[in-house]
């Protein structure tokens, strides 16, 4: 009986610090969030900004910007409102990779950046 208290115990101490770093966790990913909606939010004010300074500056109207933004959409092949990035090829190894700035995971190649949006992507 002694023995299998002790181990029920070492179950429940074993389940608390489990617990205790799962909370650790989801903390982390919180405080973690918070800062990404902050940067998501201050971006969107940045390019609201850049976006006025555009059209005083050049005339552009913001049914053209709302052209630009359906040609960018289209361009992926998928009306959906997000800019999903195409496939490309390695330009080591010549296979198709995915366009989102990491190495070849055929051959470890770095990614060419050849847009000012490479890494973004």
């Amino acid at each position: 009986m002694l023995f299998k208290n002790f181990r029920q115990d070492l179950r429940i101490a074993d389940a608390s610090v489990e617990a205790s770093g799962a909370q650790r966790s989801a903390e982390k990913a919180h405080t973690r969030l918070e800062r990404l909606d902050e940067r998501l939010s201050h971006l969107a004010m940045l390019t609201e900004a850049m976006w006025s300074l555009l059209k005083s500056k050049t005339g552009w109207t913001d049914e053209m910007l709302m052209h630009e933004l359906h040609q960018i959409d289209i361009a992926d092949g998928t009306i959906d409102q997000r800019r999903t990035p195409r496939a490309v090829l390695c330009h080591a190894c010549q296979r198709k990779v995915p366009a989102d700035g990491r190495d070849c995971i055929y051959c470890g190649a770095p990614p060419v950046m050849n847009s000012p949006f490479s890494k973004v992507w």
